[in-house]
């Protein structure tokens, strides 16, 4: 039986909003967002890995985003196991990811950049907010596709919850040694 296949427990958010890119070559950018987050639980017991899937969707600044006919311009995904350790508050995470473009590129890569990542991640129960500290090879901040050794940090901090509708602050950094790239943003959930 391959524990995977059989979650326990599914946990879906969708968020939308506006996402500004910080780099260490480029200027500020303001471009809209859609994230759907997927956190598949195995296991009651902790003896099995959880699974992490996010898909995000954005558009170059100042364009907008159409779900419904597929406008739009980035995708980036990532999926990982995360695996909570017996007495110890943080989980170990490891994961890998592609994306189209990355900082305002207006033309998509012929070759979808990758990147690999290992760390940590510290994360409320639910899911609501987390962050992820890691660090490992990564084409993102690479024109040429060229690994570069970098750190990641991911977070989403749960500023104010409506009901089922929430109001988050996002943001990720690829730190690299010769550039990087920090995106901060505000996303309306559900």
């Amino acid at each position: 039986m391959i524990p995977l296949l059989f979650a326990q427990a599914l946990r879906v958010s969708i968020l939308g909003g506006a996402l500004a890119s910080l780099g260490s070559q480029d200027s500020y950018t303001l471009s809209p967002t859609v994230s759907i987050e997927v956190h598949a639980y195995t296991s009651d017991y902790n003896y099995y890995p959880d699974l992490d899937v996010k898909v995000d969707l954005s558009n170059l600044p100042g364009e907008g985003i159409n779900l419904s006919d597929g406008q739009f311009k980035s995708l980036e995904f990532e999926a990982g196991l995360e695996q909570k350790i017996p007495e110890v508050f943080p989980k170990i995470y490891a994961g890998f990811g592609i994306a189209t473009r990355l900082r305002g590129e207006q033309d998509p890569r012929f070759n979808a950049a990758k990147y690999f990542t290992a760390g940590i991640r510290f994360s409320t129960d639910n899911r609501d907010s987390y962050l992820y500290i890691g660090a490992g090879p990564d084409q993102r901040l690479n024109l040429n596709g060229l690994y570069e050794g970098v750190a990641h940090i991911n977070g989403k901090i749960k500023l104010y919850n409506y009901e089922k509708a929430n109001l988050s602050l996002i943001g990720n950094a690829i730190l690299g040694g010769q550039s990087s790239l920090v995106r901060i943003g505000i996303v309306v959930g559900i």
